[in-house]
């Protein structure tokens, strides 16, 4: 639902790619991480679950808060879990859902919002809050854009997606003005995820409909594309302040797997005993969160975890 606006003189539009992929294999090459892990509790309310999105550098948690679970009245709202396990839920003023999706060392935590249930992500709005302030998240030049903010660095600059005049494309907000981050060519669009200290960005793009996400990394308006040593698809999900990057690939036996990429030194992590591992979000200090997959009797559960993985790093 975009709405027609006056870009401002400074947005500056970087649509340049780098020559190579960033393929690892002719680099360090690949390595199977062995992280020390522990299973993460959400200690969500009763009658809700909760899925982590991110973790900062105090080891506060942010993540989705699942209301009514089996029922038909399912809600999302954000949930904020500090290192000592208190425990808050929120939601945007007048919002029926709520999505967290990272959070800076200083407790910024950014998101998305809907205002009525199965709204799809071109009906969102974009939010940021900080001790329990809330304010909606809006792309200079084009007021009442449908947005979404996905990440945020310790300096405050967010990325995200806008949608211009029906094109979803990236934005970065630093200082107030925009840079529209948009991939050569991804015509279904362009998702930053996440962006750390040094203003590098990690992300997604699609170059046409029903295409998977392709993985991406973006400083100063060059674009490198990010595969695995073997070829695979990479979707990073977070990058660290140390240019830590993290995130999953599906290998050619359909097996998603985390990973991280260290300095050009991939690693394949998975949580033991796992059939499916996602590594969500990294800090500063290697640890990482994410969701397994793991044999319950004749079916599969899923599992939080927290990694430490200093030995990855």
């Amino acid at each position: 639902m975009p709405l027609r606006g006056k870009a401002l003189l400074n947005i500056l539009v970087f649509c340049s790619v780098l020559g190579l992929n960033l393929n690892l294999s002719g680099q360090d090459g690949s390595s199977t991480g062995k992280c020390g892990f522990q299973n993460l509790i959400i200690h969500s309310p009763a009658g809700t679950s909760g899925n982590p999105t991110a973790l900062n550098d105090k080891g506060s948690v942010v993540g989705l808060l699942n209301i009514g679970i089996g029922t038909a009245n399912v809600r999302t709202i954000g949930f904020l879990q500090q290192s000592s396990g208190e425990f808050t839920s929120f939601n945007f003023p007048g919002a029926h859902d709520t999505f967290a999706r990272d959070i800076n060392k200083n407790g910024l935590i950014v998101g998305s919002w809907d205002t009525q249930p199965g709204q799809i992500v071109s009906e969102q709005h974009a939010f940021k809050v900080q001790n329990g302030v809330f304010k909606e998240v809006t792309i200079p030049g084009f007021p009442g854009s449908a947005a979404l903010a996905e990440g945020v660095n310790d300096l405050g600059d967010i990325v995200g997606q806008f949608n211009d005049h029906g094109s979803n494309v990236g934005f970065l907000l630093h200082n107030g003005k925009l840079t529209i981050i948009s991939f050569p060519g991804a015509k279904q669009g362009t998702l930053p995820l996440s962006i750390n200290n040094s203003g590098v960005v990690v992300g997604t793009y699609m170059l046409f409909p029903d295409d998977i996400p392709h993985g991406f990394i973006w400083k100063n308006g060059n674009f490198t594309n990010l595969t695995t040593p073997a070829g695979f698809i990479a979707t990073p999900n977070k990058i660290s302040n140390g240019g830590d990057i993290v995130g999953s690939f599906v290998d050619a036996n359909l097996i998603e797997h985390g990973f991280s990429l260290d300095k050009g030194r991939f690693t394949s992590i998975d949580f033991p005993g796992s059939i499916d591992t996602r590594i969500l979000a990294v800090n500063s200090f290697d640890n990482v969160v994410g969701l397994a997959s793991v044999k319950s009797g004749s079916g599969f559960s899923n599992i939080d975890f927290k990694g430490f993985c200093s030995s990855v790093f």
